[in-house]
């Protein structure tokens, strides 16, 4: 019987361990499945499959966490992404194991998800509180998306103030009566005269690219183009020459994406071909256009050397017919994260494109810039709500006017899929309408009070030229209000800077415009180092790169560099260190080409922390930590804060007492430099040509022999390079008093 007992326990183990090794199999196949499926872009079939995934393991933060992600990019889901996202934010694992079918613990990166479905379903205070909460915990994150974590916060405060006002463009459906035939339309591109449209549908079956010619004013139904262009797998018109005849499109190989172009011929486009080197490379070259003229091509690519990850570029056809070398529309309109499709205007002076690094009001905007009489381009403007949204906003093809053109936007039967909409700005009028107890009175000057007593309805007012009253001599503030009087139910016509069109004013307080900053500005950007270093790392390198675009530009900018540490470690060796860092961002620069007479360098240790080393409930801040492991490079005299480089940030919860601000510091150390170390000593006659030689005898059993006594680093680092020239290429700064806190002694 005892026998029998034990052969049924073990039948069970045995059971139930096949029965866990099965399940780990299975979970394995479909997670690593669902990790493919994700990395390609299918969002929606990974997150078939990352559910199948909670059915084995309901409580698995990391599953969750990819659910969440998956929502955020699938159309109509970014509410529910709310859902896993906050569920996995309890479950977030600082040692967490990318890519591991194991890791059950969601990553730090989960708040900063979180943040984002908050901010794209307009919940701005707790997208601010994720934000927030990312950069305070995720001091290990990539320092460019801790950075970008900074600008998602102002970007959800300037959301604040324009999502729920009364729209400024009007949308109309372009092909409402085949609605029925088209699931989901993107990329609409035209010609010059308006008639001709090319534009990508997903079918059920596979993506088309499609074509419709309008006459009389009305649109044919759409024919598919692809085997005319002889091109299958992931291709997509991005844009049209002004007569119609040329199409540009790009199509995505496994590694890379190339940009093809197809003629009109007899009615039909001929075979797709791609363009020759120096457009196409090894890259990935994503978006072209080209001008009224066909002589100068707009494009995106990630090459090497750009501002950020895409980058726009501008190529000019030369008298043989070639395209000439790429150049980089430089940091006025690239930015270090991405810029998208740009299109230019028939006349060549505007330029629109999308950007993730401007001024946004969340994720990727629509921009505009102008071009300058000297043939650069001004500072980018958003095009604004709700052209521009809190999502993110590729593909506004102004169809070679100055604003009006064409979108793809949600269809509103159904969010998941877009409809091509003909986008027109609200054109402000000069009369102001208004009515009151069914009498319209057109004769309303501007600055009469408009009585509140009964409904009220101002159809538009327009900009009034006007001559300048006063001006106000600097400084003046960076913000302008529109103020109206509330008293007694009355408000008053503004009749200059007013907004676009009105209807049934609200009860609420006006939105606040920024205003360009009248220069010259002081930028701080922070240049990173890891726990106890003084190499500069792939993130460091590359703000170095855009400090050198600025000096390339503007010749009288003023550089201090100061070095700071966090709070660990000794002070004497801290102060020393900074001052390393600094010295070592100052070197590179200098090595770039940049004059070192323009170079101040400033080491302050751990006396002068730009954010907290503590929480403010005492525990340690690693994100406080890791934001004092910093260089900040203080930029003086630039004409503008659109500089192309990252303004430092610091979270509110860890700003220090006091703005960080140039400012005189009395902190300072004793150096020397040490010229050598060995395991016995050596008579001082070996040092020639070198007096004041100081040894001390070392705990750790080493003689060490010393050079001078420095009062500053500027000096120390000056001899220091003589004695590397004199034959003593180890020699190195140190303080005087490390030779006294290790255990030495002096003779």
């Amino acid at each position: 019987m005892r026998r029998t007992r034990w052969h049924f326990m073990f039948l069970l183990l045995f059971l139930s361990a096949a029965v866990s090794a099965q399940y780990t199999k299975e979970f394995k196949r479909i997670f690593f499945d669902a990790e493919y499926l994700y990395e390609t872009g299918f969002y929606e079939e990974a997150f078939n499959r990352y559910k199948n995934l909670l059915t084995l393991d309901p409580g698995n933060s990391n599953i969750l966490f990819h659910c969440g992600a998956c929502c955020l990019n699938i159309p109509g889901l970014q509410e529910e992404a709310i859902l896993y996202l906050k569920e996995a934010s309890n479950g977030v694992a600082f040692k967490y194991k990318a890519n591991s079918h194991k890791e059950s613990g969601a990553p730090v990166l989960t708040y900063f998800y979180l943040g984002r479905a908050y901010h794209l379903n307009n919940q701005f205070d707790d997208a601010v509180l994720n934000y927030e909460k990312y950069m305070e915990v995720g001091a290990d994150e990539d320092p460019m998306q801790l950075e970008y974590a900074g600008l998602q916060i102002a970007a959800s405060e300037r959301a604040r103030k324009v999502v729920g006002d009364p729209p400024s463009f009007e949308f109309y459906d372009v092909f409402d009566r085949f609605d029925e035939e088209l699931p989901s339309s993107n990329n609409p591109v035209v010609s010059g005269d308006g008639n001709t449209m090319i534009f990508l549908v997903d079918y059920p079956s596979d993506r088309k690219i499609v074509m419709s010619v309008k006459s009389d004013g009305v649109w044919s139904r759409p024919r598919v183009i692809n085997s005319e262009l002889g091109m299958v797998g992931e291709t997509y018109p991005v844009s049209m020459s002004y007569d119609g005849k040329v199409l540009y499109i790009v199509h995505h190989y496994y590694s890379h994406a190339d940009i093809l172009v197809s003629r009109l011929e007899g009615g039909r486009w001929s075979q797709a071909e791609a363009l020759e080197s120096p457009v196409n490379g090894r890259t990935s070259e994503t978006h072209a256009s080209i001008s009224r003229d066909g002589k100068t091509l707009y494009f995106t690519s990630d090459r090497r050397g750009g501002q950020g990850s895409f980058d726009i570029y501008v190529s000019r056809m030369d008298r043989d017919g070639e395209w000439g070398t790429p150049e980089n529309l430089g940091p006025v309109i690239n930015t270090p994260y991405e810029e998208h499709t740009p299109f230019i205007s028939a006349n060549d002076s505007i330029l629109f494109f999308s950007s993730q690094g401007h001024a946004s009001i969340g994720g990727i905007d629509v921009f505009f810039s102008e071009k300058q009489p000297d043939g650069s381009w001004g500072e980018p403007v958003n095009a604004g709500y709700p052209v521009s949204t809190t999502g993110e906003d590729i593909f506004f093809n102004p169809g070679w006017n100055e604003m009006d053109g064409y979108y793809a936007v949600r269809r509103p039967s159904d969010p998941t899929t877009n409809v091509i909409n003909m986008v027109i700005e609200l054109e402000p009028v000069e009369q102001v309408a208004y009515a009151e107890k069914e009498e319209l009175d057109t004769d309303l000057p501007a600055g009469d009070p408009v009585s509140r007593s009964a409904e009220t309805v101002v159809q538009s007012t327009e900009e009034v030229p006007a001559d300048l009253v006063e001006a106000i001599e600097p400084p003046v503030t960076d913000e302008i209000e529109e103020i109206m009087n509330r008293e007694q139910g009355e408000a008053d016509v503004i009749a200059e800077e007013t907004a676009g069109a009105v209807s049934e004013m609200p009860d609420r307080e006006m939105a606040e415009w920024s205003l360009p900053e009248i220069g010259p500005c002081t930028i701080y950007t922070g240049i990173p180092f890891d726990l106890n270093d003084r190499s500069l790392g792939t993130a460091a390198l590359v703000e170095i790169e855009k400090i050198m675009d600025l000096l390339d530009v503007h010749a009288d900018i003023g550089i201090l560099i100061t070095g700071h540490t966090d709070h660990t470690g000794q002070e004497e060796y801290n102060m020393l260190l900074s001052l390393q860092r600094a010295d070592r961002v100052a070197r590179i620069l200098v090595d770039k080409g940049a004059d070192p007479d323009r170079i101040e360098i400033r080491g302050l240790g751990e006396s002068a922390p730009v954010a907290r080393n503590r929480n403010p409930d005492g525990t340690d801040s690693p994100l406080g930590r890791y934001l004092n492991r910093q260089v900040i490079v203080t930029l003086t005299g630039l004409p503008s804060r659109e500089a192309g480089v990252a303004e430092f940030y610091v979270p509110t919860s860890l700003l220090p007492e006091g703005d960080y601000q140039v400012q005189e510091f009395t902190a300072s150390c004793r150096l020397t430099i040490q010229v050598m170390a060995t395991h016995s000593p050596v008579k001082k006659t070996r040092f020639r040509g070198l007096e004041s030689i100081q040894e001390y005898v070392c705990a750790d059993g080493y003689y060490r022999y010393t050079h001078g006594e420095y009062g500053s680093y500027q000096a120390a680092r000056k001899k220091l390079g003589e004695l590397h020239r004199s034959g003593y290429p180890d020699a190195f700064i140190q303080t005087l008093t490390w030779y006294g806190d290790s255990g030495t002694a002096s003779r």
